[in-house]
């Protein structure tokens, strides 16, 4: 009797095997991505990548995953997964879904304006690269500024801006930038409150959430120390601050000296004059603009593209206004926490260029090492280039290419 059920059970196996090849149902695996997703898509890097796209509300967009930034040659690597680090609302971005083998991500945006970062990882979840989605129906070429007896041509609005009105405020403040860096953070939702030990009654931080619509932990919350350009790109979600440690010596006053690390106060270990094209003069990997766009940099003769504002022809509100281009002032996230500093009372606020700032000539003895940037201020140092820490995050306002 088991013999006979053992046959059966065989021969049941080679029917089954036989009608299988017969009506050629070899197993298939479940495609990528939907159908549905596929056709509807705009492929947002048909003429050319970035760091940054700017998708409409309520779409589906695709864009490729195979180079880092606008290369045609450094290779992201085999992506295996795709993710959102974060969004500024809830179904701003409602799904996003990879195309391995095309390496091409997709993403389906609810109807709301904002930002948000996404980003592939390979096999073991680590992340190999990410992208700034800022969602919004601004068209830049519609609007640009030329700057007169110059080649610049600047976009109306901070780099992930929301409006370019300054009745609306904090929505005009835009991302910001740790200088040489491609991922942003948000900018303040409200004016800081700060208590005289530098802890905080208001942090000022606007809320992000995840693909789900949960809560992530804020920004201020998670900002790491010993930054290096690896782990920024593994790591997109992270500000890398600056901290102080003890020399054991004291100065001239009995005051105990510090030292910062990194020395340069920079966030990276390694510094990059170049990161944002300050050298060469043109676009990076790690230039934070759309395709079309980039960080300006100054001219050979140091010339920048906020050489023409004068103080006199502006106007105050929430930032500076001169000639009809408005410059909010919106505050920096402070390289020694990653919080963000930005009070009623004093308002200010900077937009950094891609030209390092000069460096001393002893770096033994001064090592920070600076990025350029256009100071705005209520005041009369408005429109002054001054120089900031690497570290330290600022707004960034892109140029046409």
């Amino acid at each position: 009797m088991k013999k006979l059920v053992v046959y059966l059970a065989a021969f049941a196996a080679l029917v089954a095997v036989a009608s299988a090849c017969n009506h050629n149902q070899t197993p298939k695996e479940e495609p990528d991505v939907p159908e549905d997703v596929v056709k509807a898509a705009v492929n947002l890097t048909e003429d050319g990548t970035a760091n940054a796209y700017i998708v409409k509300p309520g779409s589906t967009v695709a864009f490729s995953v195979a180079y880092k930034g606008n290369s045609k040659t450094e290779e992201v690597g085999a992506a295996e997964a795709v993710k959102l680090m974060w969004q500024t609302d809830k179904d701003l971005v409602k799904e996003v879904f990879l195309d391995r083998k095309g390496k091409v991500a997709y993403a389906v945006t609810g109807q709301k304006e904002g930002n948000a970062v996404v980003a592939v990882s390979d096999a073991s979840g680590n992340v190999l690269w990410s992208w700034h989605l800022w969602v919004s129906d601004y068209d830049p070429a519609a609007s640009l500024y030329k700057v007169k007896d110059s080649d610049w041509e600047l976009m109306d609005r901070n780099l992930g801006a929301l409006s370019n009105k300054p009745e609306d405020n904090f929505k005009a403040f835009g991302l910001i930038y740790q200088w040489g860096r491609k991922d942003p953070f948000t900018a303040a939702a409200r004016y800081v409150v700060q208590n005289e030990d530098f802890s905080y009654q208001d942090d000022g931080e606007a809320p992000i959430y995840d693909i789900e619509g949960k809560e992530l932990p804020s920004f201020l919350s998670t900002a790491a120390t010993d930054g290096s350009v690896q782990k920024s790109i593994a790591n997109p979600a992270i500000f890398y601050k600056v901290y102080q440690v003890k020399t054991g010596k004291v100065d001239e006053y009995g005051e105990e000296i510090k030292e910062d690390v990194p020395r340069t106060r920079d966030w990276a270990d390694v510094s990059n004059d170049d990161a944002w094209g300050g050298v060469s003069g043109v676009k990076t990997i790690y230039d934070p603009c759309p395709k079309g766009y980039k960080v300006p940099v100054a001219t050979a003769d140091g010339k920048t593209p906020y050489y023409w504002c004068s103080h006199a022809g502006s106007v105050w509100n929430n930032g500076r206004i001169d000639d009809g281009l408005y410059l909010p002032a919106a505050g920096t996230r402070v390289n020694y926490s990653g919080g963000l500093n930005i009070s009623e009372a004093i308002p200010y606020g900077g937009i950094w260029i891609g030209t390092a700032g000069k460096a001393s000539d002893n770096l033994d003895l001064y090592p920070t090492l600076y990025g350029q940037y256009m100071g705005i201020f209520s005041g009369k140092r408005t429109y002054k280039m001054g120089k900031d820490s690497r570290s330290q995050g600022l707004s960034v306002r892109c140029c046409k290419e």
